[in-house]
């Protein structure tokens, strides 16, 4: 009886060459697990299973003649989970996975895990994740969806989490706020960058901008339910249009409306003279790429410059926003500490028919 051939041993310099270039990461489309480390218990574990994708024997998938030549030469193997080891070599499926294919898997894999690697620290950011309950639901921000929307960047090992779920009033939403944004922005001595990724009220979004400031580098992202992703999209998008009331003196009180997701009803704000930044086509699809929140951010920081100018600093500004979370973090991020009259913030309150003053987002400073 002939005795059944043994796979050759792969040498240990070529397992480590593996290792190395899959980043000890699944190569297969997809999955990118990692595979030194037990996913319940996170001890450390060999997960690894290196596959051929020629087979080393002719008999077995996709072997060839050249199988025995290729059996340890590292550009026929892949780091895999055993899970797609399995799936590659099962006869049930050996077809969808041809050798170009998976030659394919490996060469892709490997060369984003050479990108990656090789960025520079200025190439990491810190994120930060805010959320709260909207409508009794709590959304989930998905730490792969994130490191998809930051690329090229890369995350920082640990993120700032604000959750508020458990608030009660606006007033303790500000608090834990100003907590997260002390311990872990201010008291850093390094100049980190931060990517925002908020999903809760606008309040909520809009004070973080705020405590924030525009002396910390923050970028803020979108998500988009379209396609269940915070990508910031390329093209042409729509753009946004200034309102402004005829003056005939100056008020002691204005209304300031920001209508990007939707139209506000004039009949439920404070009854003032009126300016507004608009989208040209307000709805929730609206805000597409970040050329659009620079365009934003431009007009509503010449808009406040122009009440000021024309009302005087001692004007109030009654601020309502229908926006989404991206463009009520850029509002409290713009407003200038030293410079802008007070804002106090509006928004719909539990069964309230009008819009309530919910928060004073800012304090004038200067006096006379």
């Amino acid at each position: 009886m002939e005795e059944k051939k043994k796979r050759p041993a792969i040498p240990e310099n070529v397992k480590r060459e593996l290792w190395i270039k899959s980043g000890g990461r699944c190569e297969f489309r997809g999955c990118n697990k990692y595979l030194y480390k037990d996913g319940v218990t996170k001890q450390p574990r060999n997960l690894a299973n290196i596959a051929h994708i020629v087979s080393w024997t002719p008999t077995e998938p996709r072997g060839n003649q050249n199988s025995e030549k290729l059996a340890t030469d590292i550009s026929n193997l892949m780091l895999t989970c055993s899970e797609h080891n399995n799936l590659i070599d099962d006869p049930r499926y050996v077809e969808m996975y041809p050798v170009e294919l998976l030659q394919q898997y490996k060469r892709e894999h490997e060369e984003r895990i050479y990108r990656v690697t090789g960025m520079g620290q200025e190439y990491g950011v810190r994120i930060i994740k805010m959320f709260s309950k909207i409508q009794g639901q709590v959304s989930i921000i998905g730490d792969k969806a994130v490191s998809e929307a930051i690329m090229p960047y890369y995350p920082l090992e640990s993120d700032i989490i604000i959750d508020l779920t458990q608030v009660e009033d606006v007033t303790s939403a500000q608090k834990q706020i100003e907590r997260a944004v002390d311990l872990h922005i201010k008291s850093n001595s390094n100049e980190e960058s931060y990517s925002v990724f908020i999903m809760a009220k606008i309040p909520y979004a809009c004070y973080l901008g705020y405590a924030l400031g525009n002396k910390v580098k923050s970028v803020s992202h979108q998500f988009f339910r379209d396609t269940q992703d915070w990508k910031w999209r390329d093209g042409e998008f729509g753009h946004f249009y200034v309102s402004k009331p005829k003056v005939e003196k100056t008020e002691d009180e204005v209304n300031l409306l920001v209508e990007i997701s939707g139209n506000i009803d004039r009949r439920l704000v404070p009854n003032n003279i009126m300016y507004s930044i608009k989208a040209e086509n307000p709805g929730f699809m609206f805000i597409q790429s970040k050329e659009q929140l620079l365009e934003f951010q431009i007009k509503f920081r010449e808009l406040l410059n122009e009440i000021r100018d024309i009302h005087g600093e001692e004007v109030k500004i009654n601020l309502v926003i229908a926006a989404p979370n991206p463009i009520s973090f850029e509002i409290g991020k713009c407003i200038m500490k030293n410079i802008d009259p007070t804002i106090i913030l509006y928004d719909k309150v539990d069964n309230e028919v009008s819009y309530q003053n919910v928060m004073c987002l800012h304090s004038r400073i200067r006096r006379e």
